[in-house]
């Protein structure tokens, strides 16, 4: 059995000894490789090219604090929240290492691999399509109801008895990539692919595992294990402090779920939410009344017939008295002052969230797909604005959730400020 995990463990000791690797900073003693800094500075540099060496350093410093402190006080699992529907813990690590390492040195690695008798290809030794009767003793029978996509550790056994490809890497030993080696790195669509005896798709897999092993041990021989090793740790911290800033409301979705989030904004009070309503009062205009017409059509054909007209220089209010079947047909569809009170109706939301002055397409009205339902056209003359009340529902939830985030977003700046604080850190004078 064979796993890039297991690749990241070995020292390869082919061709020259790689040399010492240069520290660019020790955070309570452990070293911060000059390797991984460089390889995630060229990644900074490559979004932002004023990206700072320096930054970069200090970030990735950051992130090592950050990363152990959240470790500590919440576990692994919720910093790896929804695990048993995506990839294991371990296998992202290992895709986020093999995928910043082809990004930054792909080039060289297909020029070499090209210089091999075959490429990937022809380090496979074997390739066997294992049999129905094999499978069905470790996935069963496909096509029935699948309530886990686990196994057992009979099945496991069973699985790992089960050879998909023998390769050897440049200079290498034999090894072997067996059906328990892919279930283990397959997230739960994939394992359910292998639960449907899909031995394309496993073989694919195990390719794709030697390709990510020729990564690795490629880079370990050009820089060394320990900085392959690094380069791994760095990108963990990094998922893990990125992890703990979204447990805070912060990050790239600053409005997905947080529960800490959720739990601030429900200890808000109603003092809180007023003062922050007198704050930020532009936040909560609202339309407060529309004055604007419509046409209503029968079916969807006489509708497009209508937005021919309209669109052909047809007045609005000519259009609605030849067309529309409401009964305000004979006023040219005006509606009047239409007012945003209570839970306003279909057309009212309609009416409220349309630009003053356009003309919209035709709107089927709510209906089921199989009922005949109205078409309507609405154009909005003129709005009027005014202020959410203080005390609704959408102020209290809008303000509370603010307030909520802002407090989440201090705690993380005085949890990065404390850990920085109490560390070792010692920065090398060569960065």
């Amino acid at each position: 059995m064979w796993s890039l995990a297991g690749a990241l463990l070995l020292t390869l000791h082919l061709g020259a000894a790689a040399a010492t690797p240069a520290v660019a900073a020790r955070i309570d003693g452990a070293p911060l490789l000059s390797f991984s800094v460089d390889a995630m500075w060229r990644l900074a540099q490559a979004k932002a090219p004023a990206a700072a060496r320096r930054t970069v350093l200090d970030t990735l410093i950051d992130n090592r604090l950050l990363a152990s402190a959240a470790r500590r006080r919440f576990g692994v699992d919720r910093l790896s929240n929804g695990q048993r529907v995506a990839f294991p813990r371990e296998v992202v690590f290992d895709d986020q290492l093999v995928a910043t390492l082809r990004s930054l040195y792909g080039a060289q690695m297909e020029q070499d691999l090209r210089r091999l008798p075959g490429g990937v290809e022809g380090m496979l030794q074997i390739a066997a399509r294992p049999g129905e009767e094999a499978l069905v003793e470790v996935f069963g029978k496909p096509g029935g109801l699948l309530l886990d996509a686990a196994l057992d550790a009979v099945q496991v056994e069973r699985a790992r008895r089960i050879v998909l490809l023998r390769f050897a890497l440049p200079n290498g030993a034999e090894r072997a990539i067996s059906v328990d080696d892919v279930y283990l790195r397959q997230n739960v669509q994939g394992r359910v692919s292998m639960f449907a005896h899909d031995v394309d798709f496993m073989l694919q897999q195990a390719r794709l595992e030697v390709a990510a092993l020729y990564v690795v041990q490629w880079s370990q021989r050009r820089f060394g294990a320990e900085a392959v090793a690094d380069l791994r740790r760095v990108l963990s911290e990094q998922a893990d402090a990125q992890a703990l800033m979204r447990m805070h409301g912060i990050g790239d979705d600053g409005h997905a779920d947080s529960a800490l989030v959720d739990a601030l904004a429900g200890a808000v009070s109603a003092a809180q939410v007023r003062q922050y309503y007198g704050g930020h009062r532009a936040q909560f205009v609202r339309i407060e009344r529309v004055r604007a017409r419509h046409i209503r059509l029968p079916d969807e054909a006489a509708a497009r017939s209508a937005a021919a007209a309209l669109a052909g220089g047809a007045g609005f209010a000519d259009v609605a008295r030849q067309h529309s079947v409401a009964p305000d047909a004979a006023r040219g569809g005006a509606l009047g002052w239409v007012r945003h009170e209570g839970t306003p109706g279909w057309l009212a939301q309609l009416l409220f969230a349309h630009a003053d002055g356009m003309v919209s397409p035709p709107v089927r009205t709510p209906a089921a797909p199989n009922q005949e339902a109205a078409w309507e056209i609405v154009l909005v003359e003129q709005s009027e604005h005014g202020y959410q009340e203080v005390d609704s529902e959408s102020v209290r939830y809008a303000a509370s959730r603010a307030i909520a985030r802002e407090a989440a977003a201090a705690q993380m700046t005085a949890l990065r400020s404390q850990v920085r604080r109490k560390a070792r850190v010692e920065i090398m004078a060569a960065s």
